[in-house]
């Protein structure tokens, strides 16, 4: 059985309503702050944030790009993995491009798709030692919560890295997976099934605490999404393959629309220096 989904519209529309009204809109100041954002594989620092690097860079603030894992383990059966990670490394510069970062202000780590936390000890070795060469004032970390390992462990990697360089620095985190919540996207199951998931995750009103700043991005949603259908092996199925699944599949088609809402949500920690 699915969910009601009149009824779910208008509580997805009534809880982002909410989470834009609580939280407080970045200042002038705040745009203009060197940056460094990270994304545990190409495409989610398009999806994340893709529109408040496109509004820091038209006021000319610093933005660097740093991809924790090679991408390629997004569709193993289908293309080898070198072919993946070639693929998803030529797909996030163009990205990158349109986003206004330079390449040489692209970095890719190359760290294995969803065995980061393996790779824990070189990552942060690897982040502590661009944050001590770049010194960012701002950085975009994947949320932690109800999120896909490697953003997991980005978000852990990068919080060590800033107490091993000792930098003060605003932390800023930004839901992925962490969208698919109810009423955000529609669930399958029974009546039972359904009430215990939306109580669960208590119809997704936690946000609303957590995510308090928010980035204008209504006049830069175009370029956002000429950004990520960049990433055509996320976005385009290949030779009407069925098994190549994209963004638009993930609950049935109600999962991206999340990203090209007006404003983009964080949970900001101000963290000083050691």
């Amino acid at each position: 059985m699915m969910d009601g989904i009149p009824v779910r519209r208008a509580l997805r529309r009534l809880q982002r309503m909410a989470l834009e009204r609580r939280a407080s809109p970045f200042d002038a100041d705040a745009l203009r702050c060197p940056a460094m954002v990270f994304a545990p594989h190409p495409d989610d620092e398009t999806l994340g944030c893709g529109g408040t690097i496109l509004q820091k860079r038209r006021v000319g603030a610093t933005v660097r790009i740093v991809c924790l894992t090679d991408g390629a383990s997004s569709h193993p059966d289908l293309l080898t993995h070198d072919e993946l990670k070639a693929v998803r490394a030529r797909e996030v510069r163009g990205a990158a491009k349109v986003l206004g970062v330079e390449e040489k202000d692209l970095f890719l780590l190359g760290f294995p798709d969803r065995e980061l936390d393996a790779c824990r000890e070189a990552a942060v070795a690897r982040v502590a030692e661009l944050l001590w060469r770049h010194r960012p004032e701002q950085l975009f970390v994947p949320y932690a919560r109800g999120e896909h390992l490697d953003h997991v462990s980005t978000n852990h990697i990068v919080r060590e890295a800033v107490a091993r360089v000792g930098l003060p620095v605003t932390l800023l985190e930004y839901a992925v997976w962490a969208w698919r919540h109810w009423p955000m996207v529609g669930l399958r199951g029974t009546r039972r099934s359904l009430l215990a998931g939306a109580v669960s995750t208590r119809m997704g009103l936690w946000m609303a605490r957590e995510f308090r700043t928010k980035v204008l991005i209504r006049d830069v949603l175009a370029q956002k999404r000429a950004a990520l259908a960049l990433h055509a092996s996320q976005m385009e199925r290949r030779d009407a393959e069925p098994r190549w699944h994209t963004l638009e599949d993930v609950d049935g088609g109600e999962f991206l629309p999340c990203f090209f809402e007006d404003y983009e949500l964080y949970r900001r920690i101000d963290i000083s220096a050691r």
